[in-house]
Order: structure tokens, then sequence, then C-alpha cells
């Protein structure tokens, strides 16, 4: 007979910590197995679109080396709109409505690049083909405004001193020598390491020398605002 110094229960008794999770797991392990599921299925879903993005891309660049021509270049964008072959295919296009001399239709492949990869490392050069078409068009003004635009939007890109340059050119064809004088100096200050920045030197000093005269400058030197895709060619 159990006298009263005789426990009730006999064996371990769970601490309190230890009932608590074990109450714990009971109740939410469903909830935790969901949770699982879901973070695996999320990597799987992104691996899936990595592998068929990565296919993608691959497709859209064996057509960007097959294509000869504005049309075979519009396919592709319309199949893979968003690649970084329908971002280069868009430049081509640019480029051969501009050696055409289609101006209006070259700045609209342009601005249509511009809209739709507006962070690609070759922006600044489709402002500057833009603004290209503008001075071949005989509208320097409009030109001159986006030259100005790619010093200011992309200073970092090699664009930049291009377009400085572009933009001193039609000021000296236009005989308003002191403005010139600024971009020129302004790609020395700006653009030291530049391709044009002797070329801009140069030109200052040929101001320089005879300051008197309307004409003094004699005319300018050959463009050398690379276009948008010969400059830097777009990486596939």
């Amino acid at each position: 007979m159990a006298t009263s110094q005789t426990p009730i229960f006999e064996g371990p008794i769970l601490a309190d910590s230890a009932l608590d999770n074990e109450l714990f797991w009971e109740k939410n392990k469903s909830r935790f197995f969901t949770a699982a599921a879901i973070l695996l299925l999320a990597v799987v879903a992104t691996i899936a679109w990595f592998v068929k993005s990565s296919q993608a891309n691959n497709q859209a660049q064996k057509l960007l080396a097959e294509a000869g021509g504005i049309e075979a270049y519009q396919a592709l964008i319309a199949k893979y709109p968003s690649s970084i072959p329908a971002a280069n295919a868009r430049l081509r296009i640019a480029a051969l409505l501009r050696d055409a001399g289609k101006w209006d239709d070259s700045t609209a492949a342009f601005r249509a690049f511009l809209k739709d990869f507006p962070q690609h490392e070759l922006a600044g050069g489709a402002l500057l083909g833009i603004g290209q078409n503008q001075d071949a068009a005989g509208d320097t003004k409009s030109a001159i405004a986006t030259y100005q635009q790619v010093v200011t939007q992309y200073p970092q890109s090699y664009a930049a001193p291009y377009a400085a340059y572009s933009e001193a050119e039609i000021y000296l064809r236009s005989f308003q020598r002191e403005e010139a004088r600024r971009s020129y100096n302004m790609i020395g200050s700006q653009f030291p390491q530049s391709p044009v920045a002797r070329m801009a030197a140069s030109q200052l000093s040929r101001l320089a020398a005879t300051p008197g005269s309307s004409s003094s400058a004699g005319a300018p030197e050959a463009s050398v605002a690379q276009p948008a895709i010969e400059a830097v060619p777009a990486k596939p």
C-alpha cells in the first residue's frame, strides 16, 4: 500500500520548456512543411526561368548572327523583345537607316532602343546617334541640345566626349568661336583621357593663333563623333 511518502506517478516528468516545444511543433508543423514546400517551388521556378532565359538568349543570339537586314532584325525583336540581342538589333536597324539617309526613321529606331533599354551601356551612344541624325538633317539647334544631353545624362559613357566635340564642330561651322572654344575647353577639363581631347586642344590652338579673323579657325576637321554601333561594339 502506498504511503503518503510514495509518489503517485513514477518515471521522468517533462520539463516545462520541453513540453512547450513539443506542443509548439505539433501545432505548427503543417505551417513549416507548407513554407518549405513553397520555398522549394520558388527555387525550382527560379532555376527553370534561368534555364529558359539562357536558352532564349542563345537562340536570339543565333538569329542576330544570321540576320542580314532590317526585316530579319525586326523579326528577332518581335520574338525576343527583352533580350540583349534584341537591343543590339535595334541599334543595327538605326545604323542601317542612318546609312541610307533616313534620318527620321533612324532617330525613331534609336528612341525605341532608349525606351526599351534605358540602362543599356550603349544608351549614351544611341542618344549620340540621335544628335548626329539631327545634325545631318540640318536641325543644328536640336543637335546641340541632344549633344548636351549626352554629356549631362551619360557623363561616364564613351559617347560624352564625342558629343561635346560634335557640339563644338557645329559652333565652329557657324563661326561661333567663343561657343566652340568653351566646348573644346570642356573636353579638356572633363574628358582629358578621351580620344578627342588632343583634337580639341589642337582646335583651341588654331583658334588662339588668329583671334581676330572670323574664318581663322578654318574648316573644321572631319567629324569624330563615331556612330553608336561602331564606337563600342554591342556585346552579345
